[in-house]
């Protein structure tokens, strides 16, 4: 009876080895490049691209104290393929900008008020920047890698959320320059550091 267990152990961790041999897993995160096309109602993330005014092109609801409004957001896309010994899952990450639901009241003309908005859209990109890092380190099985992504997206939009209120809340929307140009320092460096950083890495994950 001993034997049999301790024979029952060996196979058993023979076909266990074989198994998570086999389940290796390779996770490539990366940024889409994704090119704005000048009729479309999406803007995404370039670097060598701003915002502009006339990006704002939503009607302003009624009774809102604020002067402008910049709808952005992160996302991606991710696709799980078997090659022998290797799963490999791919997710592309990407930043967007919707003209139809920002916009802005005749009054919000100036750059410094424009420069405000753009820190909202570079603080969504550095939300995405921030879901890349949390994909690259997380450990994805072929059973959990979608929920968990979908875990790991939900966690950082609230933190980005979060980060875009306490922006507002500081700055008074921009009312409080003092605290703009805190924030304008801030937020640059934080995209500089980025801008500076691999567009794409390869992470591997067993």
């Amino acid at each position: 009876m001993i034997r049999f267990k301790v024979l029952f152990f060996i196979l058993f961790s023979f076909l266990f080895s074989i198994q998570t041999f086999a389940q290796k897993i390779r996770v490539h995160v990366f940024t889409e490049n994704h090119k704005s096309t000048p009729g479309s109602d999406t803007i995404y993330y370039d670097f060598k691209r701003p915002l502009a005014w006339q990006d704002f092109q939503g009607k302003v609801p009624a009774a809102v104290p604020w002067g402008a409004m910049t709808a952005s957001g992160f996302s991606f896309n991710s696709s799980l393929s078997d090659e022998g010994n290797n799963i490999d899952i791919s997710v592309g990450v990407y930043t967007f900008f919707t003209k139809h639901d920002s916009w802005k009241k005749p009054e919000a003309h100036s750059s410094y008020h424009l420069e405000h908005e753009q820190h909202h859209f570079d603080i969504t990109r550095l939300g995405a920047a921030k879901l890349e890092d949390e994909i690259k380190k997380a450990h994805f099985t072929v059973k959990n890698y979608r929920s968990l992504l979908n875990s790991i997206f939900d966690k950082v939009y609230n933190e980005e959320i979060a980060w875009q209120k306490q922006y507002d809340l500081e700055t008074q929307n921009s009312k409080d320059s003092v605290k703009q140009l805190e924030w304008n320092k801030k937020i640059s460096d934080e995209i500089k550091k980025l801008k500076s950083s691999p567009g794409a890495e390869l992470s591997v994950k067993e």
